[in-house]
Parts: C-alpha cells; structure tokens; sequence
C-alpha cells in the first residue's frame, strides 16, 4: 500500500500544479486617451472569481487605441498618433517598446497579425486607407509594404462621405486578407502569400458589397474558415456569410442586433467575437448599451439567445477570456471594466460586477 501512495501524491500535486497556474490569465487593454498618461494598461483576470487586477502601464504611444498580439505571443502591436507601434512581451507580461512606423494614412483604428506572424495590418479609417508591414524576426515592423486608398461613398452623408477603412483580418488559413470600408459599404478581398506580405485583389471577388448604408465596421471569421459574420456599424445588424474555397464572400442572412421598437440615443454596433468554443458569436452595441448573443448553426445561420444591459456603457470593445467563462466590457463612457459570466453551453451570459477604473478602453486582448 505503502508503494501506491507515492505516485497519487505525485499525481494530486501535478494537478494543483496545472490548475494554479491556469488560475489567471493576463490580458492588455487599449485605450482612447491621448494625454501624456496615455497607456497600454496590463491586467490579470482570476479565472475562478472573475477579479481584475491592474498590473502594469506602458507610455510609449500617444493614444494606443486597439492592440494585437501575435500568434507565438511574444510581441504586441499597437495603432495610434498615425503610426503602428510594436512591442516584446516579456516573460513577465510587460511590455518594451521595439519601434514605430508611420501607418501611411490619418486616423489608424485598427492592427491585426497574419497568422503566420510575418505580416501585421492597419486600417486608417480618417484616411480611408489600408497597410500592409513585414515583420521583422525580432517583431519590429518595417515601412508599409503595401498601401491602398479606398474611394467611394454610401448613402448616410454624415458617416460614408468618403472612404473609411475600419478593420483588417487574414483568414484563419492565411490565405486571404479582408478590409472592411464602412464609407462605401464594402469588404475589401485579397489574395495572401504564404506570409501575408505580397498581396493582391482577390480575381474571384475583388470585393464584397454590402447594404447600402449598413456601414461594415468589424467581422468575425469562424476558426473552420466557412463562416463569416460582418457587424454592420450604421445598420445595426449582424450578416452571416459563408466563404468559399476561392475566398468568395456570399451573405447567407442578416440578423438585428438590437429590439425594433428602441426609441433612445442614436445607436452604433461596435465589436464583434466569436465565444472560444465556436459554438455562439457575440456583438455591442452602443447608444442602446447592449451585447447580444448569437447560436451559430450549422447552416451558418443565427438566433439571438441573449441580450444583456446592465452596467453597461458605451462598450467599444469587450472579450471572452480563452476559458470561455468571462466576459471583459469596456465601457468606453464610464472609464471601467465590466466582468460577465458566461454559460458555455447555452452561450447566455450574466452580470457578475463591475471592475476596475481603466480610462476610455476601447480594446480588450488577452494573451
């Protein structure tokens, strides 16, 4: 018996070994502030009460609205002040600032990493632009090595007066690359090398047009590579595409993202996840302060399963953590984070408090 309690012991410890250090999870957040304490802000999220902790700010960008961190997460790139900003993630989580290059157009609001980690993307949307940068084995970021100007313009004179690159993503395959230009309601499609760096228009579907005066602001792509879901700022709706094996965007449905009869302030649709189990997509709302749910089904289509208000305001971006579990609101109007639970199963999700102060967040990326 004796010789049985050795290795059960070995085993308990392993597994309270595992489980610590899976007790937190470290997450970075961008913020719309511009003044001399304009940071990207390091947190911590206990994954077992759902606590933020702030760990660190890093002063090396004015205004480092949104982030992205690479696939191999050794290195963070941030937009703002007209420039695309890298960093090296330590190993403990803090940032060091690597370089800057002009992001070649007014306004950047937007960066993302090609999954292969050698190419990152910006969307300027003042300049209604969009560049491509090889980056660097050590993570910096070299000039733009591909540029377009977008024109065009849509029916809502106010917000498509010209072009407005918005977002920028490859496919989980990193065989395409897509823009979305709110201006013009269209979806820019391009064709990727094997490092996203050489890029050309997609010959099978240069682009893909939209409602007229829906306004595509962020899209999701489902880690399949089938699924697309284009948030339609201006509209307030949520498109359901497929995608071919050419990268041809199709719109399957689109889908309201807040009730019909709402009768308050202007409401513009934000950010847009996927929850990590692929099972349900997530989108916010603002003017109607909202995040609703979505059950994706195997045609693609969607159902609203949830609609959540509380504490909620202006969220310009939120996240679910990796786990699954919590939900991260940034509430762009009240300076704070907003912790939600989340129901894997069912994809509902409840209000659990409200968290740490964290001026204008406008971006959530956990590590």
């Amino acid at each position: 018996m004796k010789k049985l309690i050795v290795p059960v012991i070995v085993l308990l410890v392993g597994l309270m070994s595992f489980s610590f250090q899976d007790k937190t999870i470290s997450f970075y957040i961008g913020t719309q502030d511009k003044g001399a304490n304009s940071s990207v802000s390091l947190c911590e999220l206990n994954l077992s009460t759902g606590q933020v902790t702030l760990l660190d700010t890093f002063n090396n960008c004015v205004g480092p609205g949104y982030v992205a961190i690479s696939p191999n997460k050794k290195n963070l790139y941030a937009v703002g002040g007209d420039k695309i900003v890298s960093f090296a993630i330590g190993a403990d989580k803090k940032l060091t600032y690597l370089n800057s290059e002009s992001s070649a157009g007014a306004g950047p609001c937007h960066v993302s990493v090609h999954p292969s980690g050698k190419s990152a993307y910006v969307a300027n949307y003042g300049g209604g632009s969009f560049s491509a940068y090889n980056v660097q084995p050590d993570g910096k970021v070299t000039p733009a090595s591909y540029t377009e100007q977008y024109a065009g313009t849509g029916p809502n004179a106010k917000r498509q007066e010209k072009a407005h690159a918005h977002f920028a993503t490859a496919s989980p395959d990193g065989k395409y690359v897509f823009v979305t230009d709110l201006g013009s309601d269209k979806i820019m499609n391009y064709v990727a090398d094997s490092k996203g760096g050489a890029l050309k228009p997609n010959p099978a579907q240069p682009f893909f047009s939209g409602k007229p005066g829906a306004g595509p602001r962020h899209l999701i792509i489902h880690p399949s590579g089938k699924s697309l879901f284009l948030l339609n700022e201006l509209e307030a709706t949520l498109t359901s595409c497929s995608i071919d094996k050419k990268g041809v965007i199709t719109a399957i449905k689109t889908y309201p993202t807040i009730p019909a009869d709402y009768s308050g302030p202007t409401n513009t649709s934000s950010a847009i996840h996927l929850h990590p189990n692929g099972k349900f997509v997530y989108v916010s709302n603002r003017g109607h302060n909202s995040i609703s749910a979505f059950k994706i089904a195997a045609n693609g289509e969607l159902e609203m399963v949830d609609q959540q208000t509380k504490s909620i305001a202006t969220p310009r971006d939120f996240n679910i953590d990796p786990s699954g579990k919590f939900m991260i609101v940034a509430n762009q109007a009240t300076d704070n984070l907003v912790i939600y639970e989340v129901d894997a199963a069912t994809g509902k999700f409840t209000f659990k408090h409200e968290s740490i102060a964290v001026k204008t967040p406008i971006c959530v990326a956990f590590l």
